[in-house]
């Protein structure tokens, strides 16, 4: 990796690490989105990103079980191999409906405690449940005209993950590392309750 990419990987690991992703998992996977070859086997990883094969063992669990990684083995071979699958970027982002509906469905909890309160008290929460609820009914038709814009008439379509959104990987960041409450809902932030 020459200083370029290592600028890069740190720069959108630390993008991914500001919105809820491990630190090592974001190097990670911004990584395996500009390395060539496409598949890296662990050691390649750590001597890429200078982390330990503990760090990097860490990152790949997260990643995996968010989806947006795939790990294998070749015929014949006991290394593992990582890679991007196709389809893993939206996946990720597909996401996003779920965690707007929750978090509008948490306004909605917290304007019935104020019910008997003056508009003045409530106006603050009601403008945060509106927008959540704005983009919550939004997000779908943003990700349809994307798939739209980006599988137009002068796009070949380059494999079947192309040519729909996956369903949303439910809780794929949580998985990553957050714990959940009685309810279900995340109560850290996504992917950091673990080390890496």
């Amino acid at each position: 990796m020459n200083d370029d990419e290592a600028a890069f990987v740190e720069q959108l690991g630390q993008h991914l690490y500001g919105r809820g992703m491990q630190r090592m998992a974001g190097r990670m996977w911004a990584y395996l989105l500009i390395c060539e070859p496409a598949d890296q086997t662990a050691d390649q990883l750590v001597e890429a990103l200078h982390a330990s094969r503990g760090a990097i063992s860490g990152a790949a669990r997260d990643l995996a079980n968010a989806g947006v990684i795939r790990r294998g083995r070749r015929r014949g071979e006991r290394r593992e191999y990582f890679s991007v699958p196709a389809g893993s970027i939206r996946r990720l982002v597909g996401d996003t409906g779920r965690v707007l509906a929750s978090g509008r469905e948490i306004a909605d909890e917290g304007l019935a405690l104020l019910a008997g309160q003056p508009p003045a008290v409530r106006e603050r929460l009601q403008e945060f449940r509106d927008i959540y609820a704005y983009y919550e009914r939004e997000w779908p038709r943003v990700v349809e005209r994307y798939l739209e814009d980006r599988n137009g008439p002068d796009r070949p379509v380059a494999n079947s993950a192309d040519r729909a959104i996956p369903p949303p990987a439910v809780g794929a960041i949580e998985r990553a590392g957050a714990s959940t409450n009685a309810t279900g809902r995340a109560t850290g932030a996504p992917g950091r309750n673990q080390t890496a």
